[in-house]
């Protein structure tokens, strides 16, 4: 009788591990929920509204974990204004939350570091893949994160910055005594000697060009697409001054903690997914439906000649320095940060028109 147990038990012991094995592995996939969001953005069937971007993460996660996990999406900042985005999530009031950390640059020094560099890559799928490599580089970003308990599981790419005004735009010295309405810290000190900078959020801008305020208007395809302003100046010089990531989708870290390790990563790689594919389908349709939007109005689209892009980048200020300087105060590796961004892009392929973040 000794010896029949003493076989049974081993196979009992056994098979009660694989039980419970297989039931945590159970528990660890069958977390349904519905996830709260807020999006500064249009909803998605808006045309062009960066709110698309959202919705892709959204739809690959849900596929991914079989109908799990949900969302219930608050669009248009409903739930407050952008500034406020970031506070809604850290105290939980919302799970997810598509927004910009530039609105809230104290609580991420790091972050927007592409709005930073005049001049910068354009490329969507490589500023992905280089953003990539400066998360991995600089855990400091992440930290930022954890400090306001988010972290960022999103980076969809925006369109480059061009500019559409009254009239064409072929050297620097066209932009003298012109008035350019623009938004940021940076924007308007970027601009040719001689022009001016009107700061203005992205629904004046059609008033100010329309009244004439101002005759050039800076913004990316997405924003000249939902603010129409195509319809009162005709022509669009593309410049490419900068693109970087105006809409980041952040989860808040309670939430994402609670997620087991498969659906962690799933959230993740779903992140991936979504930047890859608005930057190699959704930005080049974007750019489709504007230009054909550009045509019917009569608007002229030029490049703006390499030679003026250097000879411009030559007498503007070294910005990156001089936010490299301001960060390192803060314990940043602010210097390093700026080499770093330029050295990765470089690896990929982009060609500056000068080198930025130089020590004095």
């Amino acid at each position: 009788m000794i010896k029949k147990l003493s076989r049974v038990i081993p196979i009992l012991l056994l098979g009660a591990f694989f039980l419970i094995t297989f039931a945590g592995q159970q528990a660890a996939f069958a977390q349904k929920m519905k996830l709260k969001c807020a999006s500064i953005y249009p909803p998605p069937d808006v045309p062009l509204s960066m709110g698309k971007c959202f919705q892709i993460w959204q739809e690959e996660v849900t596929r991914r974990t079989k109908g799990d996990i949900t969302f219930e999406t608050y669009w248009g900042a409903t739930l407050g204004p952008g500034v406020e985005h970031i506070e809604l999530l850290r105290k939980g009031v919302v799970d997810v939350a598509g927004t910009f950390a530039w609105y809230t640059p104290g609580k991420f020094p790091l972050g927007s570091y592409t709005y930073v560099f005049p001049f910068g890559p354009t490329d969507p799928l490589l500023i992905v893949k280089a953003n990539r490599k400066m998360k991995e580089r600089f855990p400091q970003i992440r930290k930022d994160e954890e400090k306001q308990n988010v972290i960022r599981v999103c980076d969809p790419p925006g369109g480059p910055y061009d500019f559409m005004s009254r009239k064409p735009l072929k050297s620097i010295d066209d932009f003298k005594g012109e008035k350019v309405a623009l938004v940021g810290r940076y924007f308007g000190r970027w601009l040719p000697p001689g022009a001016t900078a009107v700061v203005r959020p992205m629904h004046d801008r059609y008033e100010l060009l329309q009244t004439g305020v101002v005759n050039i208007d800076f913004h990316p395809p997405t924003h000249f697409y939902l603010t129409k302003v195509y319809e009162l100046v005709k022509y669009y010089t593309k410049v490419g001054a900068m693109a970087g990531f105006h809409a980041e989708v952040f989860m808040n870290l309670d939430v994402y903690k609670k997620l087991s390790p498969a659906y962690q990563k799933i959230v993740m790689e779903a992140g991936d997914f979504a930047d890859e594919k608005t930057a190699t389908e959704l930005l080049p349709q974007w750019w489709d439906l504007l230009e054909k939007e550009l045509k019917k109005a009569g608007v002229v689209i030029s490049d703006f000649p390499k030679e003026e892009v250097k000879k411009w980048a030559s007498k503007l200020e070294d910005i990156p320095a001089e936010w490299a300087e301001e960060v390192t105060k803060k314990g940043y590796p602010g210097f390093e940060f700026v080499k770093a961004w330029q050295d990765i892009t470089t690896e990929l392929g982009y060609e500056w028109p000068r080198r930025w973040g130089v020590k004095k």
